[in-house]
């Protein structure tokens, strides 16, 4: 069986919701980046107003403004931060080859290519510059950020750029919503069950439990509770670890109104999918909020929705009413860019590090004999997102490790999402982001894990394809800043990969 070394988890779903600063979220949407029709560049809506703040003023997409700051890739890869002040000029004078979005802390994390990583307040000044072993740092949550070190253990540094809670977690989630959050602690895992505990901010462990007694829902406490499932139902937990009643009201109006979907909004009310697949907004006691008819609606905050038909889109308040008058087709309201990573890599430490996912038989953890069936304690609950999807991705340390199946994760069956135990992995890919890395960093990684390839029992075939006596294959190779490692459970299916240099 797979022994996993990292919680998979994911906060998008968290910093992409509706935001509104007294439910506790990382930060308020004050201005949107949109595209307008027939334009290939994007401005940035003031979404109090309805007003452009600037038009067609940028090549690629601005991140999410917050505490009026934002950023802009550029032609290179680099990055640029902005304030809605001179949304158009620079604040850093030097561009940035990593970096995270600001919080409501007014600080983010960046770094300079082939700089460590620091710790910036709004005029792009350094707080602190972290230590060198910082290998990536997460943006700043009520107060904290999480940093992986070069062993690959997270911690917590405050916003004085300070470690108040020392790297020793395989997995540390943000502090979202409340002033705890969730770590895994690796000696506390085994091949099916995962052990995660919560902690508070001084590191203290709140409580501990597994994924056999409690399912994450989800990485976060929100109102004070952390949603598991147990069995087949979901429950909440308070701070303690004791099971207790959901805060949140009743929606049973809702739940009995016989819409096709609804989906609970973080400002507390409910989008609706009417049979007719019309959308609106309802509240608890089922009452019309934003009257069904729109084609497309999503929540931006509290008093702020999208609402779009036919590719066209504006703004509208709480009560749907219109809110400026401008039209746009593309807008970015999500949160990029959580993590900064350092701007160098300890490539001896790296190809190491690589190197110690191979086995002579096998790769982080799998062989040709593995199924879906032993990777089962790592699985969401619900099969349907899987369905048309043949691989999982799991980090691991700075790796992101993706196992891919001989077919189809999930199928549906009878109406039914299922999923397809008896799925064998085909192929594991275990990849490194060195963009923000001098340009020479993927040779040299690719270089010292190919040249150890016989300490594993693989030769070189051809085209940098590496066999072993079991007819299994490795394939070693980089592009755009992605060096990758693809151990082929199959010799005969293995693919030469590129190697293309950064420019």
């Amino acid at each position: 069986m797979i022994r996993f070394t990292a919680l998979m988890l994911c906060l998008v779903a968290v910093l992409t919701s509706c935001n509104d600063k007294k439910s506790g979220y990382p930060y308020e949407t004050n201005y949107l980046p949109v595209q307008l029709p027939g334009s290939q560049k994007w401005s940035i809506l003031d979404v109090n107003s309805g007003e452009l703040l600037v038009k067609d003023a940028y090549a690629e997409v601005p991140s999410p403004v917050i505490d009026d700051m934002f950023y802009v890739m550029t032609e290179d890869g680099t990055y640029n931060y902005y304030n809605v002040a001179a949304p158009t000029t620079p604040v850093n004078a030097e561009p940035y080859g990593s970096v995270t979005v600001f919080s409501e802390d007014g600080l983010a994390v960046a770094s300079k290519r082939g700089g460590s990583l620091c710790v910036i307040n709004k005029k792009c000044e350094v707080v602190k510059e972290l230590p060198k072993d910082v290998a990536q740092c997460s943006m700043f949550s009520r107060g904290m950020a999480a940093y992986q070190n070069d062993l690959g253990q997270w911690g917590y540094i405050d916003t004085k750029g300070d470690t108040v809670i020392a790297a020793k977690y395989a997995t540390a989630n943000l502090f979202v919503n409340d002033d705890y959050a969730i770590v895994v602690d690796e000696n506390l895992m085994n091949d099916t069950t995962m052990s995660y505990s919560v902690i508070n901010k001084k590191g203290e462990v709140m409580f501990e439990a597994n994924t056999a007694q409690y399912r994450l829902v989800q990485p976060y406490l929100i109102d004070g509770v952390l949603p598991v499932v147990k069995g087949d139902t979901i429950v909440c937990l308070n701070s303690k670890g004791e099971e207790t009643a959901n805060p949140n009201k009743s929606y049973d109006a809702v739940e009995k109104a016989g819409y096709k979907t609804f989906s609970r909004s973080p400002g507390g009310n409910f989008i609706v999918l009417t049979k007719d697949n019309k959308m609106g907004v309802v509240d608890y006691d089922n009452k019309t909020i934003i009257e069904a008819k729109h084609e497309r609606l999503t929540d931006l905050r509290k008093d702020r929705y999208i609402v779009g038909q036919d590719s066209l889109f504006h703004l509208v308040d709480g009560s749907g009413n219109p809110v400026g008058n401008v039209k746009f087709v593309h807008a970015h309201g999500g949160s990029e860019a959580l993590y900064a990573t350092r701007g160098f890599i300890d490539t001896n430490l790296a190809a190491a590090s690589m190197l110690m996912m191979v086995g002579s038989d096998n790769c982080a953890g799998a062989n040709a004999s593995t199924t879906l069936q032993d990777m089962v304690g790592m699985l969401n609950p619900n099969p349907a997102g899987s369905v048309g999807q043949n691989g999982i991705a799991i980090p691991q340390g700075p790796f992101i490790v993706r196992f891919m199946f001989d077919k189809e994760m999930a199928s549906v069956i009878n109406d039914v999402p299922c999923y397809n135990m008896d799925a064998r992995i085909v192929c594991v890919d275990v990849s490194l982001n060195a963009i923000n890395c001098a340009l020479d960093t993927e040779e040299q990684i690719v270089g010292k894990v190919s040249s150890a390839m016989g300490t594993k029992g693989f030769i070189l075939d051809t085209d940098n394809i590496f066999v072993n006596d079991q007819h299994q294959a490795i394939s070693m190779g980089y592009s755009h800043g992605i060096v990758s490692l693809c151990f082929f459970m199959n010799a005969s299916q293995a693919q030469s990969m590129p190697r293309e240099p950064r420019k």
